[in-house]
């Protein structure tokens, strides 16, 4: 909670006239050190109704032409009604508009899965890493850094955009990894993360993708057939649907959600790091585990504000 600091107030003199003073403005109420908003433009939420709701982070810096393009989509309803409509176990949830023939129109956005920065805001996890000579967090999103390039990682949770073969071919169709799947890193673009709602996306209804002979029924000249696989499609699909998603800084006041994320680095995160990392106070253990820590086990911890 911020606290006010309250000026003093200089005495006057008793029984001797002085000239009104002039009072200072109060000082600036010191920053919470452990943890930074999350702002309102960057704050994704995909409301499933009953079903939950998901709260996404994008991190522009990262990713500039796909994280506008994911923002512009969604307010101008992309997603709404349509559904996770692929969901493969131990692997990705998959959202947007399915087919092809409903992406034609839909603009390309380039491959930013990797970019050069200097390590500047980076802060490192303190283990080693299969994938990359470094790893650790920047603004509580998971990346890695080596020789000056830095990417951000597919740990579950984390808001890939889908494409085609060809490296600058995907349209706003986002994937969620549901496991680490560390061998798309550098493949796909990254956005952003999951900074509320995985119970959400990991009670989502497993489902495939639609054949070829469905897709061929649903686009066929056949009107009665194509309504029928269609209504067959969306009740296979009916847990899964999106009833809408809205960027929070477009939402009333009164309803906008609000998060804030823990920083990284910061003394609660290093506290926190280090609970994770040393089992050896555990008397249960017959064997302690090497003091290491892999960066996909950890999510930066998120949570909602409430107003006062």
């Amino acid at each position: 909670m911020l606290k006010r600091l309250i000026p003093v107030f200089a005495l006057i003199a008793a029984c001797q006239s002085a000239p009104a003073e002039t009072v200072p403005e109060p000082a600036a109420a010191p920053e919470d050190s452990a943890w930074r908003p999350v702002d309102p433009e960057n704050l994704i939420l995909f409301d499933l109704g009953q079903n939950g709701a998901i709260y996404i982070e994008l991190l522009p810096e990262a990713a500039p032409a796909n994280t506008a393009a994911l923002r512009e989509e969604v307010r101008t309803g992309y997603f709404d009604g349509e559904y996770f409509y692929r969901v493969i176990e131990t692997h990705v949830a998959q959202a947007g508009r399915e087919f092809d023939e409903r992406l034609k129109d839909v603009p390309r956005l380039p491959l930013e899965a990797e970019r050069e920065t200097s390590t500047a805001g980076f802060d490192p996890l303190g283990s080693g890493d299969l994938y990359a000579a470094q790893v650790g967090h920047r603004k509580g999103f998971p990346v890695a850094h080596q020789r000056g390039g830095e990417w951000l990682l597919n740990c579950p949770g984390a808001i890939g955009m889908a494409r085609d073969e060809g490296p600058d071919t995907a349209v706003t169709e986002i994937y969620i990894p549901l496991l680490p799947r560390r061998y798309l890193d550098r493949n796909y673009t990254i956005v952003g993360r999951v900074i509320s709602g995985m119970d959400t996306v990991n009670r989502l209804a497993r489902a495939e993708p639609a054949t070829p002979e469905e897709t061929a029924i649903l686009f066929g000249d056949d009107p009665v057939a194509a309504a029928d696989a269609a209504s067959a499609r969306a009740d296979k699909l009916a847990s899964n649907r999106i009833i809408a998603a809205h960027v929070a800084a477009d939402m009333p006041q009164e309803n906008r959600p609000a998060f804030e994320v823990m920083k990284t680095p910061s003394p609660d995160w290093d506290a926190l790091k280090e609970s994770k990392r040393d089992y050896s106070s555990i008397s249960a253990f017959v064997s302690t585990p090497p003091k290491v820590l892999d960066i996909c086990t950890l999510p930066v911890p998120a949570r909602p504000i409430f107003e006062q």
